[in-house]
């Protein structure tokens, strides 16, 4: 699943400020406990040592201030002059007790003369207090730092993916023309202005080689139809002369057949080479007729090809488009399928569309696929290497026809032609 880069800057911009508030708040928190410790440890310390100037004999003795208690406990007498939570102790003791009612720092050392123990507990239930104030106060401030945190990191990212985003959408909002809009290079961040100037050159080859394209069309269209015309004028002469006999006269008929069909076929694809709709408008065209016409010739072309072609014509339809790119794609489909078999091939007529049906090898893997894979993602794609199946993909791109491969195998390939609904009028009985 694609995430937004807005959103996975924001994350790690957070997480980087959260990393550190928390690491922040936890040397704080360290360096208070250790100071605390410290601070205890060197007041008891220096209380201890005020006290053993002032044991006075061998005897129980107990000095007592507002949060400190210190008791003296000669060598062999017994702990009952001791608080609970001081019997038992060993000597020497430091550490920190928690009762119900309090909280006692305590230190217990033996002293040598006289010899016994001295006892201190100082309570620090105010100072546990006050840290439990300080913790809460720091968090308190981890949550504020967090708070401030998520708000830079949603700002910051926001203003970092801005231009990005702006960069995004002029991109998308090109579109495929003559001449292209170019996109805005002012940016404050130089990786912004290099990425629109290098696709504003990018439209600049672009253009340059459209231009050149559409420069040869105009030059291939006047180098094919000049000739052309030369052969159509030739043949009209030589039927003007009307010395002919009849075999010549049905050969001549032919190359006139040919010529014009040449003729139509270099202005379907010079139509297909410019890559527009022209202005022309669609004629009404019988399936059927079409379909025998494109058998016919087929089949006085080329002599190995009689009774090879079976068509199916139970009903017909009217199909509006133009005549010379539908007569293109049946003859294309019927080459390609007379080529891949030596036995029949079947045309049938489909409610909206055309089927060819060969029993040959099949198409060749290759073939099949990247005409599969372009059909079902719709690409205009010209990688067919398949003259005849290349020109049947562009025509049908052009006129929004569907072109389905129904089966390709060693029992032979089936391929189907739907023409738009709206191109075709209810099938005459």
């Amino acid at each position: 699943m694609r995430r937004s880069l807005a959103t996975r800057l924001f994350r790690n911009l957070f997480a980087v400020s959260l990393v550190t508030a928390l690491l922040s708040i936890g040397a704080i928190e360290v360096f208070y406990e250790d100071m605390e410790d410290t601070i205890l440890s060197l007041e008891l310390t220096e209380e201890q040592a005020y006290f053993r100037k002032h044991i006075q004999g061998n005897s129980v003795q107990q000095w007592d201030t507002a949060r400190l208690k210190a008791i003296f406990l000669p060598a062999g007498a017994p702990e009952d002059a001791l608080p609970d939570y001081l019997k038992g102790k060993p000597a020497p003791y430091s550490g920190e007790l928690e009762l119900t009612e309090a909280t006692y720092l305590v230190l217990v050392e033996p002293v040598d003369n006289p010899p016994g123990h001295l006892y201190l507990s100082q309570d620090i239930s105010i100072m546990e207090g006050q840290e439990l104030l300080s913790q809460l106060t720091v968090l308190g401030v981890l949550l504020g730092m967090a708070l401030i945190g998520f708000v830079l990191s949603r700002l910051s990212a926001r203003r970092l993916v801005h231009p990005l985003r702006k960069l995004t959408q002029q991109i998308q909002a090109t579109e495929p023309a003559k001449t292209m809009r170019r996109l805005e290079t002012e940016y404050q961040d130089t990786e912004f202005a290099d990425i629109a100037g290098a696709f504003n050159r990018f439209l600049d080859a672009l253009e340059a080689f459209v231009d050149r394209e559409k420069s040869f069309v105009k030059l291939a269209s006047h180098e094919l139809r000049t000739p052309l015309a030369v052969m159509s004028g030739a043949l009209e002469i030589i039927e003007k002369r009307n010395a002919l006999s009849e075999a010549d006269q049905r050969t001549l008929a032919r190359i006139r057949r040919a010529a014009n069909d040449m003729q139509a076929d270099v202005n379907v694809l010079l139509k297909l080479a410019r890559g527009h709709v022209d202005s022309d408008e669609p004629e009404p065209v019988s399936l059927a007729r079409i379909t025998r016409d494109t058998m016919a010739d087929l089949e006085n072309s080329q002599s190995d090809q009689p009774d090879r072609l079976r068509f199916d014509a139970a009903g017909d339809q009217t199909l509006m488009t133009d005549p010379p790119l539908l007569r293109m794609l049946i003859r294309n489909l019927l080459q390609n399928a007379l080529k891949h078999t030596r036995g029949p091939v079947d045309i049938e007529l489909l409610a909206d569309g055309l089927r060819i049906t060969d029993y040959g090898r099949g198409l060749p893997r290759d073939v099949s696929e990247r005409l599969e894979n372009n059909i079902s993602r719709r690409e205009r794609r010209m990688q067919e290497s398949n003259f005849g199946l290349l020109l049947v993909q562009l025509i049908c791109e052009r006129q929004d026809w569907q072109l389905d491969i129904v089966g390709s195998g060693p029992g032979g390939t089936t391929m189907d032609v739907h023409f738009g609904a709206d191109q075709l009028t209810p099938a005459r009985k």
